[in-house]
């Protein structure tokens, strides 16, 4: 079926639409199945990957008439699209480690970027995300991060040795961010080269959030459901109805 084609990015809404009725179906379709038949793991992360990619135009564009509720800080009441505060395990992009909506989606976004290893130790974690099964090997949750310096477990060379590299990777995190990261410093380290640091330390942005799949695939279908809203005729660019049940 043809994605619904209109002016002022409604195809990405007819897009949003079409995955939250895919997601519904093999939710009812599956009802049935043993744990071990079911893929819901695999269609929600690849119906979130392509909202947040698909869509992207069209999220920016929602978020510039709906600033205030982009903009909330992300608390342990359910929010935005049943995003809770608990999920976040780590967050040093912001300095008192505050984050909205916003800033919570777009890490997501960022982290579904490609698959990563869930053993970081002793290496830096690397952007991307990982499934965590149960103690039955069913896949019970999903952790994301969002790790913007480093490459493969190391820091990139961008953010460590030279001086005056290191001095411009700073300059540009700092103009980058819309959040108080602190004061960055570029000193020489024990290595005797350079490295940003905040607050007398070493500092790495980092964003790690770990998210069940019932959770999941609540947020993928309450993102899928506010993204097809522009495909109502009557829609008053603010109001959220129910098109995906």
């Amino acid at each position: 079926m043809e994605d619904f084609r209109q002016e002022n990015n409604r195809i990405q809404a007819g897009f949003a639409l079409n995955a939250g009725k895919l997601l519904t179906q093999y939710s009812a379709y599956s009802e049935s199945l043993g744990p071990k038949e079911r893929y819901d793991a695999t269609l929600t992360v690849c119906m979130l990957q392509a909202l947040l990619t698909n869509c992207w135009q069209l999220i920016e564009a929602m978020k510039q008439n709906q600033k205030p509720l982009w903009l909330e800080t992300v608390t342990d009441v359910p929010g935005l699209f049943g995003i809770r505060r608990s999920y976040v395990k780590e967050n040093t992009f912001s300095l008192d480690h505050t984050l909205t909506y916003s800033e919570f989606v777009e890490h997501l976004r960022n982290a579904l970027s490609h698959p990563t290893h869930p053993e970081k130790s002793p290496n830096l974690p690397s952007t991307g995300y990982t499934t965590l099964p149960d103690k039955t090997g069913i896949i019970c949750r999903f952790r994301f991060i969002d790790s913007p310096w480093i490459d493969r477990g190391k820091m990139q060379s961008g953010y460590t040795g030279n001086e005056d590299k290191v001095n411009k990777a700073a300059e540009r995190f700092r103009k980058k961010q819309n959040y108080p990261c602190g004061t960055l410093d570029v000193r020489k380290n024990t290595s005797g080269g350079y490295e940003i640091f905040r607050e007398n330390k070493p500092y790495i942005p980092i964003f790690e959030a770990e998210i069940p799949l019932d959770a999941l695939k609540t947020l993928a279908m309450e993102l899928a459901n506010y993204l097809a809203q522009p495909t109502r005729e009557d829609w008053d660019g603010k109001s959220i109805t129910r098109l995906v049940a």
